[in-house]
């Protein structure tokens, strides 16, 4: 009996050195390590500073296409009311553009019409192709 408690007792010893830690753990060994860790810092710290400079890059790029004005909104942040506004904003701006040019000469006007013209004609030749194309394949497969 006497093993018995002995061998309890080493148990029950143990089991609390476990749970508090007294050295029974492989202790970390700092100096050894100390050069490997601090390499594995100046690594950790190259990579972060360098996604950093990416991040940096993209919003400067986004901030130029977007012109940097301040008074609009983020793209995450707009609803479709306030895209809508920003669109009725924009023709009012474009109106206003437009009236100005043709009071100053008719010519531009005039020259923009042609465009516009020229824009339809091509756009009912593509239409007149596509639907020779699908009469050709539908008489074809008959």
């Amino acid at each position: 009996m006497d093993d018995d408690t002995a061998v309890g007792q080493k148990v029950k010893d143990m089991y609390y050195e476990i749970i508090n830690g007294k050295g029974v753990k492989r202790s970390y060994e700092e100096d050894a390590n100390e050069a490997d860790e601090r390499k594995h810092v100046k690594k950790l710290n190259k990579r972060r500073a360098k996604e950093l400079r990416k991040q940096q890059k993209k919003l400067k790029a986004a901030e130029k296409a977007e012109g940097g004005s301040d008074d609009e909104l983020p793209f995450f942040m707009q609803d479709a009311s306030i895209k809508a506004a920003m669109r009725e904003r924009a023709l009012e701006e474009a109106r206003k553009n437009a009236s100005s040019s043709d009071s100053d000469s008719d010519s531009d006007s005039s020259s923009s019409g042609k465009k516009k013209k020229k824009k339809d004609k091509k756009k009912k030749k593509k239409d007149k192709k596509k639907k020779k194309k699908g009469k050709k394949s539908s008489s074809s497969s008959s």
